[in-house]
């Protein structure tokens, strides 16, 4: 083999004549999605589209040895199938076809899912010469959707920008499906793509000159014109839209009677991002789902009284992710053993402060940011955070955990979980000293899926909780189903409960249930010794957490306090 110099000037006068580089860049060209390379195997030459190397971030549309720079860029989990995939016996190269789906980092550092196709072309001697491949990268589709024929999400967003850009206010409306899922299992997924084609035929027959587009899973969406529209007129398009997909959608003579919801804004701050628009009207849309409102959900702010004002806190919050984080600090609150009443742990708890809204309340943003794939990143960041903060502690007391929430967009990545180890093996942090909270949304997961990802993390030795226990989604199944560590009472269960026959009744059922499944229990919201003694004296708790021992404090401040009640306790 010779020099890499060699080889190119080799590869160069035996493929790249003026002529082929010309179409190979016009292939190149075709497609935003789709990405080609050639490798010239006798010198390990690859050239590359330059969309794919601006994309990629690779080194140049010229690389040698290029395997191993693209293998290294594959999730982890996936690396042996794709090596694998490319590996071709000697012989039976004329009938070789390399066709794989797998994830792979972009220039931004996140995994996108690619399918790639490729082919050897041989010589006369049916000697492998060349490699041609293609890949469709799935996160920068198409703008038309193939099931519905409507624009896609990308579309949507292109569209309000455009509409921000304009200074044109709008209302952006939300449709979801409650029912499809049973539909999907009744039916089938082919009848189900054809209810989605309807669907999209009864929105565009509403007799309005809304913008129509399809979102992601089964969600539709509408863009109206507000200086064309109002409220009003909107709710009740909306709602005849609800009664005639429940009473006169037929597919092949089968009446479907479709349940939807509807989650809405108006965006009238033209400083605000579509993202947060988007993501506002989806929050709207997933409480009209969770409630199971019949009528159309409008996104406002009862706390802050000015939709725009926290609209504007909002796109503020989603910037500041963008921006390493700014504004965003941790929290610290005490676990105390309810045996030794020593501290055995700490919660983790996220806070964001600016210099024009001060500290905003976490209840103000994170059950709205939770809903954001944007928060996969933060989630990142917090965990990373969480143990650098942690090991300081683990010094003083090998036994001490930090609990960290997860949310769902965390769950939903499948490349959080490679993210996750990649930040215990940087952090050089032990996997039996972090402790993962399941937040209620977790549990709308898959169960089969959520079974999987605790099993996941305990194999890696960590611990897991069910956070919020006794309310919203929690069930006396859930841990049966769950190979979860721990259960944590939200407070608001254990609120007067010395004086409530059916909290106790159901706290006893809860506490016997999972010390009989070998779970421990955390109790949430101890606000004063008489609780901690009566919770302690008549039912099976482990942990207390609350304000009887302190509020959530700033890391430092949490270090002084944990030196001052170890000695103490």
């Amino acid at each position: 083999m010779g020099s890499v110099s060699e080889n190119m000037d080799v590869f160069q006068s035996e493929l790249l004549s003026e002529f082929f580089g010309e179409i190979f860049r016009s292939f190149s060209q075709c497609a935003d999605n789709v990405f080609f390379s050639i490798t010239h195997l006798p010198t390990d030459m690859t050239m590359l589209s330059e969309a794919a190397v601006d994309y990629f971030d690779l080194p140049g549309n010229m690389i040698h040895n290029f395997g191993p720079i693209w293998t290294e860029r594959i999730e982890e989990n996936s690396r042996e199938l794709f090596v694998n995939s490319i590996r071709v016996e000697p012989g039976k190269y004329d009938s070789f076809v390399h066709d794989l789906v797998y994830r792979v980092k972009n220039r931004d550092g996140i995994y996108v899912t690619v399918s790639c196709r490729g082919k050897l072309i041989l010589d006369k001697d049916k000697n492998p010469v060349f490699f041609v491949a293609t890949f469709i990268n799935h996160e920068a589709t198409a703008t038309i959707d193939p099931v519905t024929g409507l624009y896609n999400r990308n579309n949507l967003l292109d569209t309000l920008k455009k509409f921000t850009h304009e200074k044109k206010p709008y209302y952006l409306v939300l449709i979801g499906i409650l029912n499809f899922t049973e539909i999907n299992r009744m039916y089938g997924y082919r009848f189900g793509n054809q209810v989605l084609k309807e669907v999209s035929e009864f929105v565009l027959k509403l007799g309005t000159d809304a913008l129509v587009f399809r979102c992601e899973g089964v969600k539709t969406a509408l863009v109206f014109d507000a200086e064309r529209h109002d409220l009003k007129e909107i709710k009740e398009l909306f709602n005849n839209l609800r009664d005639r997909l429940y009473n006169s959608l037929y597919i092949k003579n089968i009446l479907i009677a479709l349940e939807i919801c509807g989650g809405a804004i108006l965006a009238n701050e033209f400083s605000t991002d579509p993202n947060t628009i988007y993501n506002s009207a989806l929050y709207a849309l997933a409480v009209a789902k969770e409630e199971k409102l019949a009528e159309l959900q409008v996104f406002e702010n009862d706390l802050l009284n000015e939709s725009n004002r926290r609209l504007e806190i909002l796109n503020a919050i989603r910037t500041a992710i963008a921006s390493n984080f700014e504004g965003f600090y941790l929290c610290y609150q005490p676990i105390v053993d309810a045996d030794t009443n020593k501290v055995s742990g700490m919660e983790a708890l996220l806070r964001w402060r600016n210099k024009k809204y001060g500290v905003v309340p976490p209840n103000d943003f994170i059950p709205w940011l939770e809903r954001d794939p944007i928060f996969f990143e933060l989630g990142n960041w917090i965990l990373r955070t969480a143990m650098h903060d942690t090991k300081e502690l683990i010094k003083k007391n090998p036994g001490f955990v930090v609990n960290v929430n997860l949310a769902y967009p965390q769950l939903q990545r499948t490349d959080f979980k490679s993210a996750l180890n990649r930040i215990i093996k940087e952090e050089e942090f032990p996997a039996e000293n972090l402790k993962l909270e399941l937040t209620e949304r977790c549990r709308l997961r898959d169960m089969n899926l959520l079974r999987n990802d605790m099993i996941f993390f305990k194999s890696s030795g960590m611990q897991t909780a069910l956070d919020d226990f006794g309310t919203g989604y929690s069930a006396l199944n859930l841990l049966m189903e769950l190979p979860v560590d721990q259960v944590k009472i939200d407070r608001s269960f254990v609120i007067n409960i010395e004086n409530d026959i059916p909290k106790q009744c159901l706290l006893r059922a809860i506490t016997t249930c999972a010390t009989e499944l070998g779970k421990k229990v955390c109790v949430e919201g101890v606000e004063t010794a008489k609780m901690r003694d009566y919770l302690k004296n008549n039912f099976s708790v482990s942990f207390f957490q609350g304000y009887l021992y302190s509020k959530p404090i700033i890391f430092d401040e949490f270090l002084d306090w944990y030196m001052s009640y170890d000695k103490t306790a």
